[in-house]
């Protein structure tokens, strides 16, 4: 009887391991959900791509050449819009290198989208003077005024690394590994700041008075 038990117990055991070592199981499926595949949002061959540079009037020229996309000062904004089809759809998170050469203003203004392709919100990094970091518009607020507002100093021709996390309750930002926002937005007014940022949606790329450069463009889906 004692012999039987314990073998009883072996083969449970093993039967519990080897269903913990199937593919798509617990943590696995988890993880695995998490790692899907990136979309790169950059040009495959040299020229636009699908990408338009946009009409703002006193707009710099802008150039994608080698994956990085290269926007110069211009009057006011400079910017360019994405018109593929691939456009990222939440919950996705979304990265993108950038680099303020000269000017006092945002060297990254990341126009997305949210809940869908018409609801879209512009990460800013860089505004109101070179240091204000944020979410334009929540509740009708830009991103020096609502609760996503930070500060941080940024050198000029330094690399900064940008990831958000965009949600269709929540959105959040980190700058070099560094949490910047995590804001609920469930039940809130999503918008653009009214005027031609508008033209950046549902994705766009845009500097104000400030020349850029902007590399690893990059999406790919999240778990829900």
């Amino acid at each position: 009887m004692k012999a039987r038990f314990w073998i009883i117990l072996v083969l449970l055991a093993g039967m519990m391991m080897a269903g913990a070592d199937k593919p798509g199981s617990g943590e696995g499926k988890e993880a695995g959900d998490k790692e899907a595949k990136w979309v790169s949002l950059a040009p495959a061959k040299e020229g636009m791509g699908f990408w338009k540079a946009l009409n703002f009037g006193g707009e710099g020229d802008t150039t994608w050449k080698g994956g990085t996309l290269a926007i110069a000062e211009g009057a006011e904004l400079t910017g360019v819009v994405f018109s593929g089809a691939d456009l990222p759809e939440a919950p996705y998170e979304i990265e993108v290198e950038a680099r303020r050469t000269s000017g006092v203003d945002f060297f990254c203004g990341l126009t997305l989208p949210v809940r869908d392709a018409k609801t879209c919100v512009t990460f800013i990094c860089g505004g109101w003077g070179g240091g204000v970091v944020g979410f334009s518009s929540i509740d009708g607020m830009d991103a020096s005024e609502n609760e996503t507002a930070s500060y941080q100093a940024f050198k000029d021709k330094q690399w900064y690394k940008i990831r958000l996390e965009i949600r269709k309750d929540s959105l959040k930002a980190w700058i070099d590994g560094k949490e910047m926002v995590d804001v609920n937005i469930k039940g809130r007014k999503l918008g653009l700041r009214f005027g031609d940022i508008e033209k950046c949606a549902p994705l766009g790329l845009a500097t104000w008075q400030t020349t850029a450069e902007l590399r690893g463009l990059r999406w790919r889906k999240l778990i829900k």
